[in-house]
């Protein structure tokens, strides 16, 4: 382990913790908000700077595999976890098993797919901004209604979300390369990259309209990350 890990790993614990801190603080003072979502959506920046980590290993043990034990004993009940404020979140705010599916889907991301980081990544953000945002926009706006209780107006939102983000992550990792930082990633696909957010968005809804609502954290980052790797990425 060198530096750049120990970098990462402060940076990503640093993310996670700032996710549940303003979760935490947004439930204590009572604000309209969905705080599960919050989490959903602010821990998903790690894949901003997951890419600093220099092997599978150390993302596993330091990182993916704690977080992943971490949220299965406070999806379970009766334990010091499930008693906390964690465990409030992950059992009494959505799905029991939609918390520990998301990280589960972080570990298997690394293991199969780590020569393929940006396609990784993009995926990792339908799963984060992508579904999260479209849950959100969903409750707020939702009028027309089509699949397992999904609307409309929630799939436009997880589309848009996911081609944003996608233009992010390749715009991102692209400058890096340039500058020498991210020397192993590959950002150069077959197709320009407004189509890579294009098919990015339809997948990601697609997969987050016909998905069961605990499952959608498993099928969404795989199906995204499969169609930008067949893309080129």
């Amino acid at each position: 382990m060198d530096i750049q890990d120990i970098n990462a790993l402060i940076l990503v614990y640093s993310i996670i913790v700032i996710s549940l801190g303003i979760s935490l603080y947004c439930d204590k003072k009572g604000y309209n908000v969905d705080v599960r979502k919050i989490v959903h959506i602010g821990v998903g920046n790690f894949a901003l700077v997951w890419w600093m980590f220099s092997q599978q290993w150390i993302m596993l043990a330091f990182f993916s595999v704690p977080f992943a034990v971490l949220l299965f004993f406070a999806m379970l009940k009766d334990n010091i976890v499930s008693k906390s404020k964690l465990g409030d979140l992950s059992q009494n705010k959505g799905h029991r098993t939609g918390l520990f599916f998301y990280v589960i889907s972080i570990n298997i991301a690394i293991i199969f797919f780590f020569d393929h980081w940006t396609a990784a990544s993009i995926g990792m953000m339908a799963m984060t901004y992508g579904d999260g945002m479209g849950s959100v926009i969903g409750k707020r706006f939702g009028k027309h209604k089509t699949f397992n209780g999904k609307s409309l107006e929630g799939s436009v939102g997880v589309f848009v979300s996911t081609f944003v983000m996608t233009v992010v992550i390749v715009t991102l990792f692209g400058y890096m390369i340039s500058c020498g930082f991210y020397p192993t990633g590959n950002v150069d696909a077959s197709v320009p990259v407004w189509v890579l957010g294009i098919v990015a968005g339809l997948v990601a809804s697609v997969a987050e309209m016909f998905s069961p609502g605990e499952f959608d954290n498993l099928i969404i980052p795989f199906t995204v990350t499969v169609s930008m790797i067949l893309l080129g990425l």
